[in-house]
């Protein structure tokens, strides 16, 4: 399983989490399209630039809740963290979502340009 990494806004880093805490961390708003994140030992890129990944975080999912208090769960079988009670079952409810406010077509248009400029260019090539 692929295990990601992403730098706060003070370079401090964090992880690993999973594709499905990444996503999530979107959706809340937490990482956003200028946020650096790296798959495993991957190079560091800005958010906006990972193919697919705003397109995912539109896509509809499943959520399970704890049938004994009804809070968020993974999918069991697995311990519920607000009651304390192992789950055996439980039923799932999709769920859709909207892109974050932060699109990945904004980024496009203007922060592409102002991050491209910040790296240095190659030099023009001679022949």
């Amino acid at each position: 399983m692929a295990e990601w990494f992403y730098r706060t806004t003070v370079g401090e880093e964090k992880g690993p989490i999973g594709g499905a805490q990444l996503l999530e961390l979107i959706r809340r708003g937490e990482v956003k399209g200028n946020t650096e994140i790296r798959k495993d030992q991957s190079p560091w890129v800005y958010a906006y630039e990972v193919n697919g990944l705003w397109q995912a975080v539109a896509r509809p999912s499943v959520e399970f809740k704890c049938p004994h208090c009804g809070a968020t769960i993974p999918k069991p079988p697995t311990f519920c963290a607000g009651c304390r009670k192992d789950v055996a079952k439980a039923v799932g409810h999709i769920v859709t979502h909207q892109k974050p406010k932060e699109q990945e077509s904004s980024w496009s248009k203007e922060n592409k340009e102002n991050v491209a400029s910040e790296k240095p260019k190659a030099p023009p090539l001679v022949g």
